[in-house]
């Protein structure tokens, strides 16, 4: 019989929580800047935008509810913890959403900047291979009777959801940076131009490439829950990546040359 210790729970999900707050503030953040600052960007951007926000919502009000359930619903009776609240089933889900959302779109800018539709073919695969896999996840997690042998039972496919995600991000990341460094010929304000978007798109893409990566590390070395408090805060930070793509093309001395690049439609 498996003994349930709620330490190995409800820590990872409040550390994992707090850091998703904080997270989400700066999502919202991001959102206001973005439709403040870009106004006239394509119809197709503003609704991957608030598609992504949508979904962002939703894992924040599923947060708030599996917070709820395991600090004062289970209070008295932490034993319902042996199973994770429904609302961090839902979050599980809706995380994946944001991922694949997020990498279908670095799919798409794969595609346009490289005008080569294997890379695009490759790129796609990978993020519905992810995609497949965290429904199967998800389906696991709705029917699961004990979170310590849903763990032990789900290791591969946790550890193919995460593995096949990151695999999907930095396959594109290095993809669009190699393209735009073939480009980088030409003119010395074309190719600082360049240069600043290959930095971008390494600090924006890379770190969100290395936070799900980092699920499938912590899987393997640690035998307690934290893989899923990283889980928690993933889709947050593939989320603020994104924006943050988007909002740098702002720029304050009014650059018309890179504030109207075209990069992002």
């Amino acid at each position: 019989m498996i003994t349930f210790d709620p330490r190995l729970v409800i820590g990872p999900v409040q550390v994992g929580a707090l850091l998703s707050a904080g997270f989400y503030g700066c999502f919202v953040a991001q959102t206001f800047m973005y439709f403040k600052l870009f106004p006239k960007d394509p119809l197709t951007l503003k609704i991957i935008v608030t598609t992504v926000a949508a979904f962002q919502l939703g894992h924040f009000l599923c947060l708030i509810a599996t917070l709820w359930t395991m600090t004062v619903t289970a209070y008295t009776h932490p034993s319902v913890l042996s199973t994770l609240p429904l609302g961090a089933d839902v979050l599980i889900l809706l995380s994946s959403f944001t991922c694949s959302t997020v990498q279908l779109f670095y799919s798409h800018r794969l595609w346009k900047l490289s005008d080569v539709p294997i890379l695009f073919l490759i790129s796609g695969t990978l993020c519905v291979v992810a995609q497949t896999v965290a429904f199967i996840l998800v389906v696991h997690a709705f029917k699961m009777s004990s979170l310590e042998a849903f763990q032990n039972q789900q290791h591969v496919i946790i550890l193919l959801a995460s593995i096949s995600r990151a695999a999907a991000d930095i396959f594109t990341t290095l993809g669009i940076a190699v393209t735009l460094k073939k480009r980088s010929s030409g003119t010395v304000s074309m190719t600082t131009i360049v240069e600043r978007l290959i930095t971008w798109v390494l600090e924006t893409c890379l770190l969100a490439s290395l936070a799900t990566f980092s699920i499938a590390v912590l899987l393997l070395t640690l035998r307690n829950n934290a893989w899923f408090g990283l889980y928690i805060i993933n889709a947050n930070v593939i989320a603020n990546s994104l924006l943050a793509w988007f909002n740098r093309r702002y720029s304050p001395t009014h650059d018309e040359v890179v504030s109207s690049i075209q990069f992002a439609e």
